[in-house]
């Protein structure tokens, strides 16, 4: 894999997303920005705005984060190592493996993870499972969701992700994507706030009146793919739940830019964009 080639290549990329949103932004007159201009007082007032909205969450951290770019090898590393998994017959497709397990696993609602946990720490059940952790947020009475470790945070994509197939009280099988040859891209940056992302998600109609905030989570979701290697960013995963649906929505923001990202679905009867 050509590195340099590959850094220059999202580097260019990136400058022109940054200068299509700063001219969005200045078009539109409807974002405000997140540098001296935004004061204290005017988040507090927008604050103010979303509750009288009926909008019910959390005070949310004003303080900024870090993180970097990463990239990922688009490889068959998960199909290579198919061959080492007992117990369980095997299907590979759009860079995930597949798992039905030929004898189901038994479980109550209190063994169920820690079955799981037996399972991630064997490398006969799953690949690399020693690199990721349970995520109770993701997870829902049908998926016991893993989700993979990296540098400074986690994946909130399917692409990073083991996700247990629970039915009638058995573990029949698993999906799982895998990030290899993890690679930080550029210095260390600094991320907007959670109550930046929130607001940012409100001024852009993203958050309906009467809407219950469940969780939010910075963590990393695909940006771009470019030749053999996908890029990931640092994002705000904000949860939530709206008066017309019962299920869980995910919604997800660019934490360097404030951009909305439209990623695929990953959560508890989860609808996204």
């Amino acid at each position: 894999m050509d590195f340099r080639r590959i850094e220059w290549i999202f580097l260019v990329i990136f400058v022109a997303i940054d200068i299509f949103l700063f001219v969005s932004f200045r078009q539109s007159g409807t974002v405000q920005t997140s540098g001296s201009a935004q004061t204290g007082d005017s988040n507090g007032t927008i604050i103010k705005e979303m509750k009288s909205d009926q909008i019910k969450f959390s005070q949310p951290s004003a303080k900024s984060s870090d993180g970097y770019y990463i990239s990922s090898s688009n490889n068959n590393d998960l199909e290579d190592k198919a061959g080492s998994l007992l117990g369980q017959s095997t299907s590979y497709s759009d860079d995930q493996l597949t798992s039905t397990f030929k004898t189901p696993v038994a479980i109550s609602n209190s063994t169920a993870e820690k079955a799981t946990d037996i399972m991630m720490k064997d490398s006969s059940q799953v690949s690399h499972g020693k690199e990721y952790h349970y995520s109770k947020q993701l997870s829902t009475k049908n998926q016991i969701i893993y989700v993979q470790d990296v540098t400074n945070g986690s994946i909130y994509s399917q692409m990073g992700e083991v996700r247990f197939k629970v039915s009638n009280n058995e573990i029949t099988g698993y999906t799982q994507g895998y990030l290899s040859d993890v690679q930080s891209l550029r210095e260390k940056t600094d991320t907007i706030s959670e109550q930046r992302a929130l607001i940012w998600l409100y001024q852009y109609n993203e958050i309906p009146n009467g809407a219950q905030i469940q969780w939010t989570k910075l963590g990393y979701t695909k940006l771009l793919s470019i030749q053999e290697s996908s890029v990931y960013v640092p994002t705000w995963i904000i949860a939530m739940k709206t008066n017309n649906t019962t299920g869980t929505y995910l919604r997800r923001v660019n934490a360097f830019t404030g951009a909305i990202l439209k990623s695929e679905t990953s959560a508890k009867s989860v609808t996204t964009d």
